[in-house]
């Protein structure tokens, strides 16, 4: 799953500075989704009982959002920000428009590993879920395609 991790910032320096971190991440915070054409993976307004960011490994998704479809492509992170916010309720719809493979991060298993870790040298998730929530909060409009990437 390193793979698919390394498009988001914080766990690229994650594989490079905290391997040992990554790894539990790895093993047991991710899984893989597999989707058809017209399978939904979350609607506007749901608040998950069980929280996921999602990566794109393969196909493609439709992410409809204020009235406006947004094609997903691989590679591409969906609901980061249900890792660092609280309560993150999804702000549009994310459906499958054909076959598609998507990794997914179980926000509590995330959290669990993370506060494990929270006293090693090299990995503090803190500094960036602060980043993360002062870059949603300057942001005009956050829905679930906003990425830390994105910060500059």
């Amino acid at each position: 799953y390193s793979v698919a991790l390394r498009n988001n910032p914080f766990f690229a320096w994650c594989i490079t500075d905290s391997p040992q971190v990554m790894r539990r991440i790895c093993h047991y915070a991710m899984t893989t989704l597999l989707l058809s054409n017209g399978d939904i993976v979350f609607t506007k307004g749901e608040a998950p009982s069980e929280p996921k960011a999602y990566m794109v490994m393969k196909g493609n998704l439709e992410y409809l959002w204020a009235g406006q479809a947004t094609q997903i492509f691989e590679k591409t992170w969906v609901a980061e920000a249900c890792l660092w916010t609280s309560s993150w309720r999804h702000q549009g719809a994310l459906t499958a428009t054909n076959d598609a493979k998507l990794a997914s991060l179980d926000v509590k298993t995330f959290h669990e590993i993370a506060q494990r870790f929270q006293d090693h040298a090299t990995f503090d998730a803190k500094v960036y879920a602060m980043d993360f929530v002062t870059h949603i909060n300057t942001v005009e409009a956050v829905n679930d395609l906003t990425v830390a990437g994105s910060m500059h």
